[in-house]
């Protein structure tokens, strides 16, 4: 019986310490956030010109700076 109350004391003692720094961990810096990752154009004649807006926005705590962009 005891050796049962030291493992529920040992595990609810590791439940504790890690659950709480887990949950003490904070999203530092900027996190960029897509309302939608992908835009399907449907057909396109060759040499037209189609265009499509991705809203991003910051759920961080810092300013999101986006310096490149890459068309995929």
């Amino acid at each position: 019986m005891k050796k049962y109350f030291q493992m529920v004391l040992a595990c609810a003692f590791v439940s504790l310490f890690f659950g709480h720094s887990a949950l003490a961990r904070e999203i530092r810096g900027p996190k960029m956030v897509l309302e939608e990752t992908k835009f399907d154009f449907g057909g396109v004649k060759e040499g037209g010109v189609v265009s499509h807006a991705f809203r991003v926005f910051n759920q961080g705590d810092q300013p999101l700076l986006i310096r490149k962009v890459k068309p995929g």
